[in-house]
């Protein structure tokens, strides 16, 4: 081993010798010159004191001899001061300022003087004046003498010149006397020690001990090797149990290291210039190679068929290591080793990795979840069944075709398609054949339109077909897009095999060309709905392109839908009162409400007008729940003012979508248990188009609330199928025959017949019999012979407001009363 024993001059002896002699010379120095100031000051009183003394004694004789005006008194006295080595000027004046005596002397060149200068003023003049007793002023002169105070100060420099050099001196020798017993009590012992520690063997610092000093010695120096002998041997122990611990560490990193190639998720560990330092199996297998030869190659190598940004990889890796932040990375993609498309999702995090800080990628493979995901996207946006765009799409492809159409200054068009009378495919076929014709109808429209053309499936056997760019002219666009739909038509029209069966479809197309007046895409899509309409009101199978008739109609119903919501929030709806009359008596046993509207400004609106926009808006479930509401209050109230008689019914008009609600029986009968309404009072008029499409579920409403006393009537009777299959099975107790029957029952002989078929089929089924639209009393007779119960109608009263009706209902009670008096 190197001996790192210091030189001479580096060891402490030198160093503490150095360091003494340096504060010797400052403390002598500075003792030095504090004594020398104490010597310089006493100097200065000395002097006061001694020239305190020169004028007491040299007043008197210069004070005679300027009263004398004696000259040689005067130059004795002057004489004498200059015998006084420090004085060397002498003058003796009388009182006018004239010199009696002048002296002076030359002054010696010292050189001390430079200091003088520093120390004090150079030269120092004394005066007095010479007082004579008896003298009129009592000033008879001065005497004025001049002091060099280098002479006066000759005796202090030469103290502390002697003192200096006596200084240095002492402090030499005391200095000396300390470097040899630093070196022979420290520094000898502390080269021996410092030998014997570089002849320490690290591994095996306990082979060797430091030499003690002589027992004698109980100093730090000898403590110190003491201690740092059982040092050694702590060390000795400390560096087994280290080894020890070294080689289960290296045990437990190979079990982790095998654990961490064994997990499912990819772990790796990359520096900040981009080099891989770790990687486990997973990571190595999937991108074709092995953890020993990803160990320090770039990422740029390892993952050149990557489709993630490296750049922005390695971004991610800085931000980590110098930021000491954790990242989220949602989603990296990757081509395997095998070509695989990989996507991860990846969390890096800083890591202490032996002598520098890395970036720890953990990444999990997310692709099976990414492929589930696309799958779940593409359902999000196609049918499940035909594999077409849905409504979603198709709303947002028709924005886009919107915009580039106005962009472009070309036209496109809306083909509104609904296959005719499907459903009786799904009822006599079932559902299974109904699907498969849908299919063979999508993949029809596939084929017949253009591939940069849209055709979408809304619901149920409802289509839409978006022509793109058919032309700069709006006439020619219509045009080409009235031939597309008719082959379109043509197509659909021919025969569908399923299973040995040949099945026809029919379609009513509404066409609609776009852009046209800013309209929006949900403008676009219900004006082909309604040109849609216009066809199957005209009779299917055809194709009816949007009109401004159309257009008009359109934009009355939805101001009238503005005006709906406005009316139900702002209580214009009132309910009016049609009585139902007994046809043999002609009492009042029930009454019909119905829905009247009173605008503010149109004044009053007929039901024909409104009633279908509050159906095609939804707005009919609301209003619906608000008549049932107004119902009940009323029910209420005429039972507390005893107008409302035992067994009379108060009918109120259900629609198909409150009906078929699936809140429809909760909202009933928490409505019946805020108002507690007279028991069988309240009834519900249905029509047969709402019961005839789903019979069992309709059953089984109708049946829940007729536990809690809601009767049922059919409405319209004789309008619709009018089947004694369901009819028989429906809890109804009450047919309402049509006014329409009952208007030309007069003269025309087969509505009397029919209306005397329905009468008696009616009381075959003891149901209760009660018929609209009586005017005049010829039909009430026809109904009387027939054995109708009851009947509404002009003849007796047509719907009137509240008021009006309670006073027919205090009329009734009135005369009833008579009746049984």
């Amino acid at each position: 081993m190197q001996d790192k024993t210091p030189s001479f001059i580096h060891g402490i002896s030198f160093q503490l010798a150095k360091i003494g002699i340096i504060l010797a010379f400052v403390l002598s120095f500075v003792m030095s010159f504090i004594q020398t100031s104490f010597d310089y000051f006493e100097q200065q009183r000395e002097l006061a004191k001694f020239i305190d003394q020169v004028i007491a004694v040299a007043k008197p004789p210069a004070a005679r001899s300027v009263a004398t005006l004696d000259e040689e008194l005067s130059d004795e006295v002057v004489n004498g001061l200059l015998k006084y080595g420090f004085i060397y000027e002498v003058v003796i004046a009388d009182e006018q300022g004239n010199i009696l005596s002048q002296a002076s002397v030359k002054r010696d060149t010292a050189a001390t003087r430079w200091f003088t200068q520093k120390i004090s003023e150079p030269i120092v003049e004394y005066s007095d004046v010479l007082a004579i007793p008896g003298y009129p002023e009592g000033n008879a002169g001065s005497i004025r003498f001049k002091v060099d105070m280098d002479q006066w100060l000759a005796p202090f420099y030469a103290r502390a010149y002697s003192n200096l050099i006596f200084g240095v001196l002492r402090n030499m020798v005391l200095v000396l006397l300390l470097f040899f017993v630093f070196y022979f009590t420290l520094t000898k012992p502390l080269v021996k020690l410092s030998r014997e520690i570089n002849n320490i063997n690290p591994d095996h610092p306990g082979v060797h001990r430091l030499t003690l000093l002589p027992r004698k010695r109980r100093d730090e120096l000898a403590q110190l090797i003491v201690n740092s002998n059982h040092l050694l041997d702590i060390v000795e122990l400390s560096l087994a149990k280290r080894r020890a611990v070294e080689l289960a560490l290296r045990k437990s990193e190979e079990h982790l290291r095998q654990i961490i190639d064994n997990l499912p998720v990819m772990i790796g560990a990359r520096n900040i210039a981009g080099y891989y330092l770790f990687a486990n199996k997973a990571l190595a297998d999937e991108l074709g190679f092995t953890p020993e030869q990803m160990r320090n190659l770039h990422v740029r190598q390892l993952l050149k068929n990557s489709v993630f940004d490296i750049d922005t990889m390695l971004q991610n890796d800085y931000r980590v290591i110098r930021g000491n932040e954790e990242l989220d990375v949602i989603e990296e993609r990757f081509i395997t080793a095998t070509g695989r498309q990989l996507f991860l999702q990846t969390h890096i995090m800083p890591l202490a990795f032996y002598d520098e800080k890395v970036a720890l990628i953990v990444s999990v493979d997310i692709t099976d979840r990414k492929h589930a995901q696309a799958k779940m996207e593409f359902m999000a946006h196609h049918d499940s069944l035909t594999g077409l765009p849905n409504r979603l799409q198709l709303v947002e492809r028709l924005e886009h075709e919107l915009r580039r159409a106005e962009r472009h200054g070309y036209y496109g068009a809306v083909l509104f398609i609904d296959l005719d009378q499907f459903k009786n495919i799904n009822d006599s076929l079932g559902h299974p054949v109904g699907d498969r014709v849908l299919q063979e109808v999508a993949t029809r429209l596939q084929n017949t339109v253009r591939d940069e053309d849209l055709v979408a499936r809304l619901s149920g056997d409802e289509f839409v077909v978006v022509l793109t760019v058919l032309d700069q002219n709006i006439e020619t666009a219509a045009l080409r897009a009235g031939e597309i739909s008719e082959k379109i038509r043509t197509v659909i029209s021919q025969p569908c095999l399923y299973d040995n069966m040949e099945l026809r479809v029919t379609c009513s197309v509404g066409v609609v060309v776009y852009p046209d007046k800013n309209n929006s895409v949900h403008e676009l899509l219900r004006y082909a709905d309604t040109a849609m309409y216009q066809v199957k009101e005209k009779g299917r199978d055809s194709i009816e392109f949007f009109n401004e008739a159309m257009a008009d109609k359109v934009s009355r119903q939805l101001v009238m839908e503005g005006d709906l919501h406005r009316a139900l929030e702002e209580h214009q709806f009132k309910l009016h009162y049609q009585p139902k009359i007994d046809v043999m008596s002609g009492r009042i046993v029930g009454a019909e409400a119905l829905l009247r509207w009173e605008h503010p400004t149109k004044g009053t609106i007929s039901p024909i007008d409104f009633i279908p926009v509050l159906e095609t808006s939804g707005m009919i479930i609301d209003v619906g729940q608000w008549v049932l509401e107004e119902s009940c209050k009323t029910l209420e109230r005429w039972h507390e003012l005893g107008l409302w008689r035992e067994n009379a019914r108060l009918s109120i008009n259900i629609s198909p979508r409150q009906f078929r609600r699936t809140a429809f029986v909760d909202d009933v009968v928490q409505t019946l248990n805020k108002h507690k309404i007279p028991a069988n009072s309240l009834d519900m008029e249905i029509t047969e188009g709402i019961v005839i499409q789903r019979v069992d579920e309709a059953i089984t409403t109708m049946t829940i609330l007729s536990e809690y006393g809601i009767s049922f009537s059919l409405d319209d009777f004789g309008t619709g199928y009018s089947s004694i299959s369901y009819l028989k099975r429906l809890p109804v107790s009450t047919l309402k025959i049509d006014k329409g029957f009952v208007r030309d029952i007069i003269e025309d002989r087969n509505d009397r017949v029919l209306v005397e078929t329905i009468i008696t089929m009616g009381r075959l089924l003891d149901m209760e019999l009660v018929a609209e639209g009586v005017e005049q009393t010829d039909q009430l007779k026809i109904l009387r012979q027939f054995g109708c119960h009851y009947y509404q109608g002009y003849l007796s009263s047509p719907a009137i407001s509240i008021d009006k009706f309670e006073d027919l209902l205090r009329t009734d009670t009135k005369n009833r009363a008579e009746d049984v008096s």
